[in-house]
């Protein structure tokens, strides 16, 4: 876990919202693998355990070979440009997360990601029955669902402008904007303080 998404990550107990406090037992460099995130508000705690943050019982994720071509569609839909930026990726998307990050210096922060995956240089893991993090903070996100508890908790991480890519069976959620499509995806912008962007290109085939 990243130490510095750690302010990003919020309890998931129903009080004022507030940052959480981390006692870290082992460190590596700026990447917390073992420790404690404490609730100053109800004094609930969540272990990490091997960099994963544990929010309470999650869903498994769907396995699924990273791919390059998977990689590269994410970050070029989602704009993953900046080492400043940090992208949500939700379920089996976070299977392509170590080979995104060869392409792109953002942050991953990836949601109940397939049990193979580990976190360390640029990504992190929480699991939990939602996403536990903080509001309108992330620049952009990907969901293997596009409705129910889960996508509803990483939508409201986006900041205004944020781009979010789901199944092209999904429906684009009311307060998005549908930039582009395909046969298997869908990427869209929330509408807010940033400018809508241009329509993207959603492709497999690597940029010449």
């Amino acid at each position: 876990m990243f130490l510095p998404l750690i302010d990003r990550l919020r309890c998931l107990n129903a009080h004022e919202d507030t940052w959480l406090v981390a006692s870290i037992d082992r460190a590596v460099e700026r990447d917390v693998l073992e420790g404690t995130l404490g609730c100053p508000v109800c004094s609930a705690e969540y272990r990490i355990r091997e960099g994963v943050a544990f929010f309470g019982d999650a869903p498994g994720a769907e396995d699924e070979t990273p791919s390059q071509a998977e990689a590269l569609r994410l970050a070029a839909a989602l704009d993953l440009t900046d080492a400043r930026m940090t992208a949500i990726l939700h379920g089996s998307w976070g299977a392509h997360a170590s080979i995104l990050r060869g392409l792109s210096p953002a942050q991953m922060l990836l949601v109940n990601p397939p049990m193979g995956v580990t976190s360390g240089d640029g990504i992190s893991i929480v699991r939990g029955p939602v996403a536990p993090v903080a509001a309108g903070w992330a620049d952009a996100a990907a969901v293997d669902h596009a409705d129910g508890a889960m996508a509803e908790s990483i939508r409201a991480a986006l900041r205004g402008g944020g781009r979010l890519l789901a199944r092209s069976e999904a429906e684009v959620p009311s307060g998005f904007s549908e930039l582009a499509r395909d046969a298997d995806v869908w990427v869209a912008q929330l509408i807010g303080e940033a400018a809508a962007g241009a329509p993207v290109a959603i492709s497999r085939r690597a940029p010449r």
